[in-house]
């Protein structure tokens, strides 16, 4: 394979769509939908949820059968590793379940003609995901103190570019819609409803001579008039962009997306633990330019648990859930509107990363790639 990302408007290599294209979620097919662990050795869920309220903002949650290195290392997905999240982002501060490594991957059950996924461990439900493309997703702690159940009603799915890394391809689709629900933290409950940016990951190990990314921010935003903003922005150890892991899509409030040719992220800003705070998003629509400006919340951690290797600090975790608040201007035939944005984004630093995978939380278990030291 080249070592070049599949443009937009090319078949994908791990998805039934076209790089770029946007389709209403009841059209995109079960190969798209469905895990299928006889061909993609590492496969997952996730859900980045913003909800409307202020003491229950954020949470992310979800898995990857057979991990995902994250760090700078060199490693495959292995068979037997599951990668699990369930973060909640409090008005106090950050709840981390972070059980990475505690269950194997084969207790994962699947079922392959539908969505019915889940994983069970002393007759209990750690999490599952049902129907499509309205997903019932029940997450929960092994010790119960954490608990999230939460119904996705998915609108529009984007199959992204495939990402070559050095040591894999990490091909991804993305999909807004709206969640609501009840989460659960030591017996205090809360009603949440908000919107949900939900992806499917799949990863193939594949060498690739391509430049490891040093730092990338993942975004995902909605906006006042129901829109929405997601994307990358990768750059190297001299941070300089990375092609082909460089872009951003709109959806419009239809559900009709695109992508922002000339999209790019400027302006970041790091807090005092080497975490991205701040930034702005530039771009061309349809209608006009568009510019996004967003803050993170400094959200402390309150409990990480989990894994033995969970982190205790906002620095051991750079990848900490950054819940967004900003505005967008928009310009268009009526002129220049301003609207409130509200995400929740995903910082990586390589120089944040453990030097030794087993002490993160998505790297512990991976395999060394071949030729690897």
């Amino acid at each position: 394979m080249s070592d070049r990302p599949t443009a937009v408007g090319k078949t994908s290599s791990l998805f039934d769509g076209a790089v770029g294209e946007t389709r209403p979620a009841f059209l995109v097919s079960k190969h798209d939908y469905l895990i299928d662990s006889a061909r993609f050795p590492s496969e997952g869920y996730w859900a980045f949820c913003r909800f409307d309220g202020d003491d229950v903002p954020a949470l992310r949650l979800g898995f990857q059968r057979g991990g995902f290195n994250g760090g700078i290392l060199e490693r495959d997905p292995s068979p037997d590793y599951l990668q699990l999240h369930l973060e909640l982002m409090t008005r106090d501060g950050a709840i981390l379940w972070l059980p990475s490594g505690m269950y194997p991957a084969g207790r994962v059950a699947s079922d392959p003609h539908a969505l019915d996924i889940r994983l069970d461990h002393d007759n209990r439900n750690i999490f599952s995901f049902q129907g499509w493309p309205a997903i019932e997703c029940h997450f929960s702690s092994d010790d119960q103190d954490l608990q999230a159940d939460l119904r996705f009603v998915l609108g529009a799915v984007t199959t992204l570019p495939d990402c070559l890394l050095p040591h894999c391809l990490f091909a991804m689709w993305e999909s807004m819609g709206e969640v609501r629900g009840s989460v659960r933290y030591r017996g205090r409950p809360a009603a949440v409803q908000g919107k949900v940016f939900f992806d499917h990951t799949r990863v193939i190990p594949r060498r690739h001579a391509v430049i490891p990314r040093h730092t990338y921010v993942y975004s995902t935003l909605y906006f006042a008039d129901g829109s929405g903003l997601f994307g990358y922005h990768s750059v190297d150890a001299d941070g300089c962009p990375i092609a082909g892991y460089c872009f951003h899509v709109y959806l419009d409030s239809a559900g009709k997306g695109e992508f922002l040719e000339d999209g790019a992220l400027t302006r970041l800003m790091l807090d005092g633990d080497g975490i991205a705070k701040s930034w702005e998003i530039v771009g061309s629509t349809r209608g006009g330019p568009l510019r996004v400006n967003v803050t993170a919340r400094h959200t402390r951690i309150i409990r990480s648990w989990g894994a033995p290797g969970a982190p205790r600090t906002r620095r051991e975790f750079s990848i900490i859930p950054l819940v967004l608040d900003g505005s967008a201007q928009m310009s268009g035939t009526n002129g220049t509107q301003t609207l409130n944005a509200y995400g929740l984004a995903e910082y990586f630093n390589s120089d944040l990363w453990p030097a030794d995978n087993a002490a993160s939380p998505t790297g512990a278990g991976l395999s060394p790639a071949p030729g690897s030291p």
